[in-house]
């Protein structure tokens, strides 16, 4: 069984590194506290927390998946009731700078998502804050903010794309304009994508070794992304996506192959 441990300043934030890099979440491990650490006189002597987190051999989200499935029942009719004419959507989505909103819609679509947010959480019976904020006057970013939020980043923060997925048909519901809003929790959307760029920078090396082409998991739109920017400049690799979705994956070709690999 894979066990990583993870040092930091309080335990939930070590068990919360300890997750995002196994790409786990809390119902898939098994969570050994090390250490508790302790805070110290006026920060001095301060000792860091200590874990050790054990990916289960069987796994098994049925719990989570089922509530998020439940709440996606419920949104899918408001998928179908949007207006036929998607063209105007489509490229406000790929121009988000371009979206003038007024204060009062992003006050409207804010209330609207943290409802949806808190009753979703409510049946995932999971107690944390929702904090909301508009960014570039025209983008929604929200924050929960609580205890073992690996349950809802989920695994490859799965659960977590799910939930935003959900809370942007909801609060969007009815909207010509698209307002985009991005869900995150203990950062990470930027610990992910820190993740990513040094795997990529680490396997653009082996291929570069190995000379053979490295076949990376599936991974979403936003994951290969990171993938493919973070090598986009590489004077020994390249990189190209193939395959169909959900299970579309980045290759890393070396510049330089084996001429022996098949």
């Amino acid at each position: 069984m894979k066990s990583i441990e993870k040092v930091a300043r309080t335990v939930d934030e070590a068990i919360t590194e300890a997750l995002i890099e196994l790409g786990a979440s809390t119902d898939e491990v098994n969570i050994e506290i090390i250490s508790k650490g302790s805070k110290g006189l006026l920060g001095i002597g301060a000792k860091q927390a200590k874990v050790k987190v054990t990916l289960k051999e069987d796994v098994v989200k049925e719990d989570i998946e089922l509530q998020v499935s439940k709440v996606e029942a419920k949104v899918e009719p408001a998928i179908k009731e949007k207006p036929a004419s998607t063209k105007k959507t489509e490229v406000i989505k790929d121009s988000e700078d371009a979206v003038i909103v007024t204060e009062e819609e992003l006050n409207r679509v804010i209330e609207r998502a943290k409802d949806f947010l808190y009753k979703l959480l409510k049946e995932m019976n999971i107690d944390c804050e929702v904090k909301a904020q508009v960014v570039n006057n025209n983008r929604i970013s929200i924050c929960l903010e609580g205890k073992n939020m690996g349950t809802i980043i989920g695994k490859r923060g799965e659960t977590l794309d799910a939930i935003q997925y959900l809370v942007n048909i909801v609060a969007n519901k009815e909207r010509q304009e698209y307002i985009k809003i991005m869900l995150d929790t203990e950062n990470y959307r930027a610990r992910r994508e820190e993740t990513l760029k040094n795997l990529a920078y680490k396997l653009s090396k082996k291929a570069q070794k190995t000379r053979k082409p490295i076949i990376l998991e599936p991974m979403n739109p936003y994951d290969r992304r990171i993938i493919h920017s973070a090598l986009q400049d590489s004077k020994i690799v390249k990189t190209h996506s193939e395959g169909k979705e959900p299970f579309r994956r980045v290759v890393i070709t070396p510049n330089y192959q084996n001429r022996s690999y098949r």
